[in-house]
């Protein structure tokens, strides 16, 4: 099996300028997702619904520094519009929506609504996986750690059916995805990772480095941080094609050195076995 190293480690990758539309980013990223979650809770675990709310708020107001959109005149009814469970429970979307305002970052002769506006790579990634991080602690706090985890991973995995639906396949088979991957043009990217096609149904690939991760360091809880940076790929690999099963072993979120993961087709891979850690040692070009 031929193997790539792909990208090149960037160690100022955090302060790489990316371009983002803040409304937009809110509403997509930390605002749909603390909706979502609220609505799955009322669904699966309506008794603690209240509680979580109300614990999640005082959680924020312990990061929130300042009311931002209290400053700027933000029309809050336009930026939770459709979001049902942020218009309920509003103190806590509006924090959650400081909280956001306060990570990006966003000057204040900028128009958050309509500007698009480059800001540090680092800003843009706190912006949505802290609100994540806290979200998750503050269900362990609220329901117990093993009970907050299990809920948790059936929450990731709904979301993204639900974000899946009425979409078309991405790529019709392993051999494509792959062929688009190590089709490396312009500027290399700064994820690094080691990739190799087993055969036209299974496809492996070992990351090196995350800036996800990097971006988390002094935040303690490393379960947690599994479940907000890698568990959702289970399901959102389906985003590729909705044969497409992945399975994964060691993360860097966890402190292991590297992700290993390994896309395999379940029409031409019955065997999903994951190879073992000898294997991901030496995987390497």
């Amino acid at each position: 099996m031929k193997k790539y190293r792909l990208g090149v480690l960037n160690p100022n990758t955090l302060e790489k300028l990316v371009e983002v539309q803040p409304f937009d980013y809110a509403r997509r990223e930390p605002l749909k997702r603390l909706n979502f979650i609220l609505r799955f809770i009322k669904e699966k675990n309506p008794d603690s619904l209240d509680k979580y709310a109300k614990n999640l708020e005082e959680k924020y107001r312990t990061l929130v520094k300042e009311d931002i959109a209290n400053k700027r005149k933000i029309e809050l009814k336009e930026v939770f519009e459709d979001y049902k469970f942020l218009e309920k429970y509003s103190s806590l979307a509006k924090l959650s929506l400081n909280y956001f305002l306060q990570l990006h970052q966003i000057p204040e002769n900028v128009d958050w609504k309509k500007d698009k506006i480059k800001i540090p790579s680092k800003n843009q990634l706190l912006s949505f996986l802290h609100p994540r991080y806290y979200n998750l602690l503050t269900l362990t706090e609220t329901i117990g750690r093993d009970e907050a985890i299990k809920l948790y991973k059936q929450y990731v995995t709904y979301y993204y059916i639900e974000e899946q639906k009425n979409r078309e396949n991405k790529y019709p088979d392993i051999k494509t995805l792959f062929e688009n991957r190590i089709d490396q043009k312009g500027e290399p990217s700064d994820w690094v990772v080691v990739v190799g096609l087993f055969n036209e149904g299974k496809y492996a690939y070992k990351n090196e480095n995350c800036m996800w991760v990097d971006v988390l360091k002094d935040l303690p809880d490393t379960e947690i941080k599994y479940y907000i940076c890698c568990y959702g790929d289970y399901e959102a690999v389906k985003f590729h094609n909705e044969s497409f099963i992945l399975t994964m072993e060691h993360t860097i979120a966890q402190d292991d050195p590297y992700c290993s993961r390994v896309i395999h087709d379940t029409r031409v891979d019955y065997d999903l076995r994951h190879p073992l850690k000898d294997f991901w040692d030496k995987f390497n070009p």
